[in-house]
């Protein structure tokens, strides 16, 4: 396996794109993402690599595509607990599979026929569109016919041994006209998973994915440093979640168990302070108390309270199990790169008949915003959270609550937007301007401008082992 850093700009975080066959880095070298440092890798001949080369970096993302799905499963299946956001992209787990990969047939076909004007109509067939294969000829893979042959071989089934892999992605991007792997045959593959549909072909465009998918924690930080003083002005649907999650954890006995003499509470994106105040109240004098946030500052004092300016995503990895009692987060967990990865950290951190108390919003959230600037976050739905709850968890609540904002004119709606921060959704190469943003805005029937929210709160606790 070979690789290379396309983009190289000192970051604490990586990511890993592992390329189809046939492919070098060739062309990929336009990609990037604001925050991370992008390392390309193919040659799926042999499948080591000196993972030493991640050292000096706290967060790695893996994106894949195509055989490369495979590939990364296999070559990062050692280090799976270092990897934070998985996506696979037009590839599956089992390569050549009649039912869930490329069907043998065409595969072997494809091996015995291999020759250079074979490999040609092979791209075209992967590009879709004569303009995509035109764009791609220009930075076209530099590789020789027998070694493409014996990376073929490499992944015939007769020569697989069942490796270990990574079993669990993040999500699966699957192209509507994908001519390589079966668009039907990747569906039954990720059954298990959460899948979007791409309008396309099999070679897509990967910076969009990048965007779209990568938060850019950076800027996210900045962002919500710059509405710190004016976030509390505006988080009106904000300070309701934050009201019912009071609620939930003074009724239920959540609020008793925090109230012990020693017991252990974090909570994720302290942000303002809102709900560390409230915890912090119902919190016994002898609890200790410990808040994380990427900004800000500490919004509680005491002599058990502490305040932590962590990436939370990559700080939990660090935390021994069974260290806390409770772990609370309110509105914060969207803007992860894995947040089902990091339900099942907090899971691990969580002491046996712990609870966790979270909101976070879901798909359909800020719905006009995303129509006018063509951008959002990758949130998932209220049933893909559902599904990604840990085993071993009692359900206290789980519903979603739905706000509409209303404003006289898009530009008050965006300053609403900025006050709060959420309007981070990152750094993107295809962002448009502002002013095209706001005449996009879709104005309601009664001549208003509205924002809406969607966001789930979770009430769960860990079930005690016997």
């Amino acid at each position: 396996m070979q690789h290379r850093f396309v983009s190289q700009t000192g970051s604490r975080r990586v990511i890993l794109f592992f390329a189809g066959w046939a492919m070098d880095a060739a062309p990929f070298e336009g990609l990037r993402r604001p925050g991370y440092d992008i390392a390309v890798f193919w040659d799926y001949r042999d499948l080591y690599q000196d993972w030493s080369i991640l050292k000096d970096y706290d967060e790695v993302c893996l994106v894949a595509w195509s055989f490369g799905v495979y590939a990364a499963s296999v070559a990062l299946a050692g280090i799976e607990r270092r990897i934070t956001l998985r996506i696979a992209i037009n590839g599956t787990l089992a390569p050549v599979d009649r039912l869930t990969g490329i069907p043998p047939r065409i595969f072997q076909g494809t091996l015995d026929s291999l020759n250079e004007r074979n490999l040609y109509k092979f791209n075209r067939r992967m590009c879709g569109s004569s303009e995509a294969f035109a764009a791609f000829m220009e930075h076209a893979p530099k590789r020789n016919i027998d070694e493409l042959r014996d990376e073929l071989k490499a992944m015939n089934p007769v020569s697989m041994f069942a490796p270990d892999q990574i079993k669990h992605w993040d999500v699966a991007l699957i192209s509507t006209d994908d001519a390589i792997v079966p668009c039907v045959n990747q569906w039954r593959a990720w059954q298990h998973t959460t899948v979007r549909m791409l309008e396309g072909y099999h070679l897509v465009d990967f910076q969009r994915i990048l965007d779209h998918f990568v938060i850019d924690k950076v800027n996210m930080g900045e962002c919500f440093e710059r509405g710190f003083k004016s976030y509390d002005r505006n988080a009106d649907v904000q300070r309701r979640i934050v009201e019912l999650m009071e609620m939930l954890a003074r009724r239920s006995s959540l609020g008793a168990h925090i109230a012990l003499p020693g017991a252990r509470v974090l909570e994720i994106g302290s942000g303002t302070g809102s709900l560390s105040r409230i915890v912090d109240a119902i919190c016994g004098p002898l609890s200790y108390f410990e808040m994380w946030d990427i900004a800000g500052r500490q919004p509680v004092e005491g002599r058990l309270r502490a305040f932590k300016c962590y990436d939370a995503e990559t700080a939990i990895r660090r935390v021994p199990a069974c260290s806390f009692d409770c772990v609370v987060s309110a509105s914060t967990i969207q803007w992860f790169n894995s947040p089902k990865n990091f339900l099942h950290e907090c899971c691990r951190v969580l002491a046996p008949g712990g609870y966790m108390l979270l909101s976070t919003f879901v798909e359909g959230n800020l719905a006009t915003v995303a129509a006018a600037s063509g951008r959002s976050l990758p949130l998932l739905s209220a049933r893909e959270w559902e599904n990604a709850l840990p085993e071993g968890f009692e359900v206290g609540y789980f519903e979603t609550i739905e706000r509409t904002l209303r404003f006289d004119t898009p530009i008050e709606a965006f300053e609403h937007l900025r006050s709060t921060g959420v309007n981070s959704l990152g750094r993107s190469s295809q962002a448009m301007s502002m002013s095209a943003i706001i005449r996009r805005f879709p104005q309601s029937l009664d001549g208003t401008y509205r924002i809406n929210y969607r966001c789930l709160v979770m009430l769960l606790r860990k079930i005690l082992t016997k």
